[in-house]
């Protein structure tokens, strides 16, 4: 909503500049940008606490993968081999997750998407890159836990639950901003710079607020799917679950 209070806040200060009412827009021009500055940071909010909750929960993920691979090989050692060959490829699959993770700093996209005016554009990239990551996370993940599955089982111990919870990149609706924006770009010769301008608010400033939602809503069955299969290599590897720490859905 900050993107329409900060449209509201360059067009009167626009036609108070042009002596429209002066006395009556500069009341208005001074609340907007009140209202804007509040509506800015609470965006900025917003977008620091969802990249800080996927850094967080990457970080318990790997914590996790780490010690329970580390308990199950020193489990192997004196069970025998048939494990052997899935404990390799959860290793093998534990460090493509490490490395094809990155952490994002969440002050720095906060910042960005507290800018008055623009900001929102910088809130659209930041969600763009959450719901890559948390795709990519969610598929490196998925292959990690069928290999401790696997090895669990092997190993003569309780395997774990190992239905996923799919979460889309959001690519088609990212490639849809760049496509409209692109779109709206051109309408300049037909409505003029500020009729562009104020279409590309309307719609891609529409797209920002429901990919705002899905960003919130997406991963919650991933979360979800996590508070029910820790409980179970809890039950079977306490030592590695115990050095990890809990993982709580967010």
């Amino acid at each position: 909503m900050s993107y329409l209070l900060w449209a509201g806040f360059v067009v009167a200060w626009w036609a108070a500049g042009a002596g429209v009412g002066t006395i009556n827009l500069t009341l208005v021009v001074s609340g907007l940008g009140i209202v804007g500055l509040a509506a800015s940071a609470a965006a900025s909010y917003v977008v620091f606490t969802l990249v800080n909750r996927l850094n967080m929960h990457s970080s318990r993920t790997r914590a996790l993968f780490w010690n329970t691979i580390s308990e199950l090989e020193s489990r192997i050692g004196t069970v025998g081999q048939s494990a052997l060959l899935p404990l390799s490829s959860a290793q093998e699959g534990f460090h493509r997750l490490s490395r094809g993770e990155h952490e994002r700093s969440a002050v720095l996209w906060a910042l960005l998407a507290s800018v008055p005016i623009i900001g929102w554009i910088f809130l659209l990239a930041a969600l763009w890159y959450l719901s890559r990551d948390m795709a990519k996370h969610n598929r490196l993940e998925e292959l990690v836990l069928e290999d401790v599955d696997r090895t669990m089982k092997g190993a003569g111990l309780q395997g774990v639950s190992v239905k996923h919870a799919p979460i889309g990149s959001r690519d088609v609706l990212g490639i849809a901003v760049v496509v409209v924006s692109l779109v709206e770009l051109l309408s300049v010769f037909l409505l003029g710079l500020a009729g562009c301008l104020t279409l590309i608010y309307l719609t891609v400033g529409a797209f920002s607020l429901v990919w705002l939602d899905l960003s919130m809503r997406d991963p919650i069955p991933h979360f979800v799917f996590h508070s029910q299969f820790e409980p179970e290599i809890l039950r079977s590897l306490p030592d590695a679950s115990a050095k990890a720490g809990a993982v709580r859905v967010e």
